[in-house]
Protein backbone atom coordinates (compact mmCIF):
# COMPACT_ATOMS: atom_id res chain seq x y z
CA UNK A 1 0.00 0.00 0.00
CA UNK A 2 1.59 3.45 -1.17
CA UNK A 3 1.62 6.93 0.64
CA UNK A 4 -1.40 8.16 -1.33
CA UNK A 5 -3.39 5.18 -1.14
CA UNK A 6 -3.13 5.95 2.69
CA UNK A 7 -3.68 9.61 2.37
CA UNK A 8 -7.38 8.14 0.38
CA UNK A 9 -7.95 6.04 3.21
CA UNK A 10 -7.44 9.35 5.87
CA UNK A 11 -9.48 11.35 3.87
CA UNK A 12 -12.53 8.88 3.49
CA UNK A 13 -12.56 8.74 7.23
CA UNK A 14 -12.69 12.21 7.65
CA UNK A 15 -15.70 12.23 4.63
CA UNK A 16 -17.21 9.44 6.97
CA UNK A 17 -16.98 11.65 10.00
CA UNK A 18 -18.34 14.58 8.18
CA UNK A 19 -21.50 12.43 7.23
CA UNK A 20 -21.40 10.92 10.99
CA UNK A 21 -21.92 15.26 11.93
CA UNK A 22 -24.30 15.73 9.26
CA UNK A 23 -26.55 12.97 10.46
CA UNK A 24 -26.59 14.38 13.91
CA UNK A 25 -26.99 17.73 13.65
CA UNK A 26 -29.88 16.44 11.21
CA UNK A 27 -31.62 14.27 13.78
CA UNK A 28 -30.93 16.69 16.30
CA UNK A 29 -32.90 19.79 14.26
CA UNK A 30 -35.27 17.40 13.68
CA UNK A 31 -36.50 16.32 16.78
CA UNK A 32 -36.18 20.40 18.16
CA UNK A 33 -38.36 20.74 15.22
CA UNK A 34 -41.10 18.41 15.95
CA UNK A 35 -41.22 20.15 19.53
CA UNK A 36 -41.42 23.62 18.12
CA UNK A 37 -44.38 22.67 15.91
CA UNK A 38 -46.44 23.37 18.75
CA UNK A 39 -49.02 20.31 17.88
CA UNK A 40 -50.96 18.90 20.65
CA UNK A 41 -49.27 15.83 20.96
CA UNK A 42 -45.90 17.85 21.96
CA UNK A 43 -46.80 18.54 25.08
CA UNK A 44 -47.72 14.98 26.30
CA UNK A 45 -44.95 13.47 28.76
CA UNK A 46 -45.32 10.18 26.82
CA UNK A 47 -43.81 11.84 24.09
CA UNK A 48 -41.24 13.56 25.16
CA UNK A 49 -40.17 10.54 27.06
CA UNK A 50 -40.24 8.56 23.80
CA UNK A 51 -38.19 11.48 21.94
CA UNK A 52 -35.62 11.40 24.93
CA UNK A 53 -34.96 7.60 25.12
CA UNK A 54 -35.19 7.50 21.43
CA UNK A 55 -32.58 10.59 20.81
CA UNK A 56 -29.97 8.85 23.67
CA UNK A 57 -30.15 5.44 21.90
CA UNK A 58 -29.37 7.78 18.28
CA UNK A 59 -26.65 9.66 19.97
CA UNK A 60 -24.87 6.63 21.57
CA UNK A 61 -24.62 5.10 18.50
CA UNK A 62 -23.49 7.87 16.63
CA UNK A 63 -20.72 8.51 19.35
CA UNK A 64 -19.64 4.96 18.96
CA UNK A 65 -19.26 5.47 15.21
CA UNK A 66 -17.68 8.72 15.53
CA UNK A 67 -15.26 6.89 17.88
CA UNK A 68 -14.78 4.04 15.81
CA UNK A 69 -13.93 6.35 12.81
CA UNK A 70 -11.95 8.57 14.57
CA UNK A 71 -9.53 5.83 15.43
CA UNK A 72 -9.58 4.08 12.13
CA UNK A 73 -7.79 7.81 11.21
CA UNK A 74 -5.91 8.17 14.10
CA UNK A 75 -4.36 4.42 12.98
CA UNK A 76 -4.27 5.44 9.32
CA UNK A 77 -2.02 8.79 10.23
CA UNK A 78 0.76 6.71 12.18
CA UNK A 79 1.18 4.70 9.18
CA UNK A 80 1.80 7.20 7.09
CA UNK A 81 3.47 9.20 9.43
CA UNK A 82 6.38 6.62 9.52
CA UNK A 83 8.33 7.84 6.47
CA UNK A 84 6.79 11.19 6.06
CA UNK A 85 7.04 14.09 8.88
CA UNK A 86 4.70 16.12 7.02
CA UNK A 87 1.70 13.44 7.51
CA UNK A 88 2.62 13.47 11.33
CA UNK A 89 1.02 16.91 11.68
CA UNK A 90 -2.52 15.81 10.64
CA UNK A 91 -4.01 15.26 14.23
CA UNK A 92 -7.14 13.34 14.95
CA UNK A 93 -9.13 15.43 18.25
CA UNK A 94 -9.12 12.75 21.20
CA UNK A 95 -12.25 10.58 21.71
CA UNK A 96 -12.73 12.13 25.02
CA UNK A 97 -12.70 15.12 23.83
CA UNK A 98 -15.70 14.37 20.84
CA UNK A 99 -17.67 12.81 23.88
CA UNK A 100 -17.15 15.23 26.29
CA UNK A 101 -17.87 18.79 24.34
CA UNK A 102 -19.60 17.95 21.05
CA UNK A 103 -21.41 14.23 21.99
CA UNK A 104 -22.31 15.39 26.14
CA UNK A 105 -22.60 19.10 25.53
CA UNK A 106 -24.65 19.15 22.62
CA UNK A 107 -26.72 16.18 23.42
CA UNK A 108 -27.66 17.84 27.10
CA UNK A 109 -28.61 20.86 24.73
CA UNK A 110 -31.21 19.09 23.00
CA UNK A 111 -32.57 17.12 25.78
CA UNK A 112 -32.93 20.21 28.00
CA UNK A 113 -34.68 21.68 25.01
CA UNK A 114 -37.26 18.96 25.02
CA UNK A 115 -38.12 19.24 28.29
CA UNK A 116 -37.45 22.97 29.27
CA UNK A 117 -37.76 25.31 26.32
CA UNK A 118 -41.90 26.78 26.60
CA UNK A 119 -42.24 25.48 23.08
CA UNK A 120 -45.97 27.04 21.11
CA UNK A 121 -48.81 25.60 20.96
CA UNK A 122 -51.45 25.26 18.66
Amino acid sequence: MGQNDIMQLIFGRVDALNGYWNLYIAVSLGILGIMASGKKFTKQPSIKILLTVTFIVFALSNWDAISGTNDQRRELIKLAATPYATVAQLTAPPAYWVLAFYHGFLDLLVIGGLWLVPWPSD
